[in-house]
């Protein structure tokens, strides 16, 4: 078995989603849901869903789903999801008596069912059409087999996934929830209208 296919577009991969979008957002939904796992697996399965279909069939949802149609949709999203982010951060400064601190909040245990559905529909719809799975389907065009580039392509982002999981519990360590939540939606709208206006 020839390994260059799946080491190649795992580094390409990987490399090409560091500090990407896509990175940005699994921080924030760290930081908004603090629930690790969920987060974690919805992201993972998100990327690893568009992965399979930039190695297998990236032509056929271009055919049926235009581009413009699926960078707006995720780009709608992403607006969505700040302002929602937003009000729960303003909901959350009416109700509070105190200050908010800079001591490290605990990541909660068990599942979250919101966290794992928001961060796996979010991150599907804004990899859709992505450089990533474009990337994905040009380097199985040229393989045998696409199950190495696939293969390549999952870990890696799958990798960038659990490093944006760790930099949001980090985040939520030294800045208190309050400003977390009003950073987190103003990022995901800033992130929303850049996609729509296509330069992200």
């Amino acid at each position: 078995m020839d390994l260059s296919a799946f080491l190649s577009t795992f580094g390409l991969i990987f490399i090409a989603e560091l500090g990407d979008k896509t990175q940005l957002a699994v921080m924030t939904q760290t930081c908004k849901f603090r629930r690790p796992w969920p987060v974690f697996i919805g992201g993972s399965l998100a990327l690893i869903a568009v992965t399979a279909l930039g190695a297998v069939g990236g032509q056929l949802v271009g055919t049926f789903i235009p581009a413009d149609v699926i960078r707006l949709v995720a780009a709608a999203a992403f607006v969505v999801m700040g302002a929602l982010i937003w009000r729960e951060a303003q909901a959350q400064e009416a109700g509070c008596e105190l200050p908010g601190d800079v001591a490290c909040v605990e990541t909660e245990r068990g599942w979250d069912w919101r966290a794992f559905g928001t961060t796996l529909s979010l991150l599907f719809f804004a990899e859709l059409g992505d450089k990533t799975q474009l990337a994905v389907l040009g380097l199985s065009s040229k393989q045998a087999s696409p199950w190495l580039v696939f293969a390549g392509g999952s870990l890696a982002l799958t990798a960038v996934t659990a490093l944006g999981v760790a930099g949001g519990q980090q985040l939520s360590c030294w800045i208190p929830e309050r400003v977390l939540l009003k950073i987190s939606a103003a990022a995901f709208v800033v992130m929303g209208v850049l996609m729509a206006i296509g330069m992200i």
